[in-house]
């Protein structure tokens, strides 16, 4: 398939009803997107990234992967990016709103704010500024026994007895409806997505909760340390809408905004990952999407990102024919 376009996308937000196949691939029903898988990245990544075989069925399943047109047009302001590279930032930055159910939502702010408080005390309070300076009014703390580097998805799936990969299980597993499917944990959670969107075979850094202060709290652009993780950035959005701004390293004037929904999922890679600073605006007047002030609630976004190591994509079938070119 050719790289050029998009094909018409998933609704998140209607977990319950069936998936609309609008594509010549006939899908069954799901409830939530299956199967998405990150990539080896690609010539832009930095050496400390192993490439995958360009002919192995994952990579290039991969390879079709964006974030669908209608989602890029009520969710992305792009209108400062030449136009000639508007698809590759949909392919580098994929957003699914509403993955999360309400009520998952709600499990995982109170499983977040009892981590926080374990870890940092009773007197939980804000801190002013971050060690390297880039994040102000902030909580944060690791969650190493929500899922960590020890296991991977697939190794989680053959203790199970459910298979070797998840993309071998995905359709078997993926409940039809949205009622009585509510993931009931933290872990299930983080499991279910490492399952449903990436290599099985991957190695990841124990989640990450970050917690900003309602009308205070921000990121200043940054790109996350390239030896401390790998090439994909992952992050669920919980208790408030943000406005996240990617910005280019080296030409800033290419700049474009996202609008996170809360519980949203979303992933930067490749391009996006490498050559792009991303933060939340720290001034509520600075927090605007297309012109319009977006309320800065207390939100805590939970990140996942893949260990540095060779990338090695298991093989996947049935990808959402609204998420492929």
């Amino acid at each position: 398939m050719s790289r050029s376009a998009c094909a018409m996308p998933w609704n998140a937000r209607s977990r319950n009803k069936s998936l609309v196949n609008i594509c010549t691939l006939v899908t069954p029903s799901l409830s939530r997107p299956s199967s998405l898988q990150p990539s080896s990245p690609f010539s832009t990544t930095p050496p400390s990234s192993t490439k995958s075989s360009g002919s192995d069925p994952g990579t290039l399943a991969y390879q079709q992967l964006c974030t669908p047109p209608s989602i890029a047009s009520s969710h992305f302001d792009l209108s400062r990016i030449p136009t000639s590279e508007r698809a590759q930032i949909l392919q580098d930055f994929i957003l699914v709103p509403g993955y999360l159910s309400p009520e998952e939502q709600e499990m995982l702010l109170a499983a977040a704010a009892k981590k926080l408080k374990r870890a940092l005390g009773k007197q939980v309070r804000y801190e002013d500024g971050h060690f390297d300076g880039v994040i102000t009014r902030y909580r944060e703390c690791s969650a190493t026994d929500w899922g960590g580097a020890a296991s991977s998805a697939s190794e989680t799936l053959d203790d199970r007895g459910k298979g070797t990969t998840a993309s071998a299980t995905l359709f078997s597993t993926i409940p039809q409806s949205h009622e009585g499917t509510n993931r009931t944990s933290p872990r299930e959670v983080m499991q279910s997505i490492k399952q449903e969107f990436f290599p099985p075979c991957w190695k990841w850094v124990a989640p990450h909760i970050l917690e900003l202060e309602a009308g205070r709290g921000g990121i200043k652009p940054h790109v996350d340390h390239l030896d401390a993780s790998g090439e994909v950035v992952a992050g669920l959005c919980l208790g408030s809408d943000a406005v996240m701004e990617l910005i280019h390293e080296d030409d800033p004037q290419k700049q474009f905004r996202v609008l996170l929904p809360k519980g949203c999922f979303y992933f930067q890679r490749d391009s996006v990952r490498y050559h792009y600073k991303h933060g939340i605006p720290i001034e509520l007047e600075d927090h605007q999407f297309r012109g319009k002030v977006i309320p800065k609630d207390r939100r805590i976004s939970i990140m996942l990102r893949n260990a540095l190591g060779p990338s090695v994509v298991g093989s996947r079938t049935g990808v959402p024919p609204e998420y492929k070119m």
